[in-house]
């Protein structure tokens, strides 16, 4: 009986960086407590003005093929999770496979905000899982949320960053791989934080001089995150007959350190058993959580063997976990 790996990683983050002291300066107003000390967002990178998210996505997808030692042809599956596409439509994942070269695969986006990348994760292993034509799949992560920016708001100018992460997934026998995942969503959340801009909202000259198509908060959100994601990954990891403590590594959503703090303690975990990114590549939506993968396999974070745990969650709002052995 075969199983789900990932086979390679790849991240792109732009080389235009602005400290959150250069945020301060725009928006007037010293954010360094909430956005450094809190938050743990240090820098902000921006991508270049003629940079998609496919352009991002292309590199770090590269990364990722190079890593597991394969060629874009030999890809069945593609997947980008994004809420920032190159276009309404055609989907994000055309514009990749096409940069990629990766002609022999099936297309498709995911879009759940920043619960993007892990949902997608979940997809791709479910065709791998139940559809022996599907042997070798790439999923991307990729945010290019800084063109969505009104950069004088003080929410949300500090917060978004630009970037792409990429995984390679492949069948194995080499042992358990996937172990189970879960979803959950409330949407009644789905005007609380946003991009308002789609076929049902054309904008009209007003709507774009207010500005009313930029990201923009319309709600403050309930901490959500914290009173959710311990449960989320206990019942993720119920379904794999494992607890909290079995986990060696736990990677979540990269947007605010202090929750993360929290629910670790909720987990009984220590702090070892995470990592973070959001300091050194600043808050990149659904491409966080492949980036600090990358990050923490480069740091032999990660081991043959480890219990790894993916939790995300977007707005909308949309939550996803997914377990798996390290093979």
């Amino acid at each position: 009986m075969f199983s789900i790996k990932i086979s390679g990683t790849g991240i792109y983050t732009p080389s235009k960086m602005m400290p959150t002291s250069g945020i301060s300066e725009m928006v007037g107003e010293d954010i360094t407590y909430w956005a450094v000390d809190k938050m743990g967002i240090e820098v902000k990178k921006i991508s270049e003005p003629e940079e998609a998210a496919s352009d991002l996505a292309v590199i770090a997808s590269r990364q990722a093929l190079q890593k597991a030692g394969l060629n874009p042809t030999e890809l069945d599956l593609v997947i980008v999770a994004t809420d920032t596409p190159d276009y309404l439509s055609p989907a994000t994942s055309s514009v990749l496979q096409c940069k990629l070269g990766a002609k022999n695969a099936g297309t498709f986006d995911v879009n759940c905000a920043c619960a993007g990348f892990v949902t997608a994760l979940d997809t791709a292993t479910k065709y791998l899982l139940t559809d022996k034509s599907y042997k070798k799949a790439l999923v991307v992560g990729t945010y290019a949320m800084t063109k969505f920016l009104n950069w004088k708001d003080k929410v949300t100018a500090p917060i978004f960053s630009d970037g792409a992460g990429a995984v390679i997934l492949e069948q194995t026998d080499e042992g358990p791989g996937y172990l189970a995942s879960k979803l959950i969503a409330d949407g009644c959340f789905y005007d609380y934080l946003g991009v308002y801009l789609g076929s049902g909202a054309v904008p009209t000259p007003e709507y774009i001089e207010k500005g009313l198509h930029l990201v923009r908060y319309n709600k403050r959100y309930p901490d959500v995150n914290t009173e959710n994601w311990p449960i989320l990954v206990k019942d993720t990891l119920k379904k794999a007959e494992l607890y909290p403590e079995d986990i060696d590594m736990i990677l979540f959503t990269q947007v605010r350190r202090f929750t993360i703090e929290e629910v670790m303690k909720s987990l009984n975990l220590p702090m070892e058993k995470t990592y973070m990114v959001m300091g050194k590549y600043g808050y990149t939506g659904s491409a966080c959580i492949p980036m600090a993968l990358n990050d923490a396999l480069e740091g032999k974070k990660i081991n043959k063997g480890d219990i790894v745990v993916f939790c995300s969650s977007g707005g909308g709002y949309a939550m996803a976990a997914y377990a798996m052995k390290w093979v």
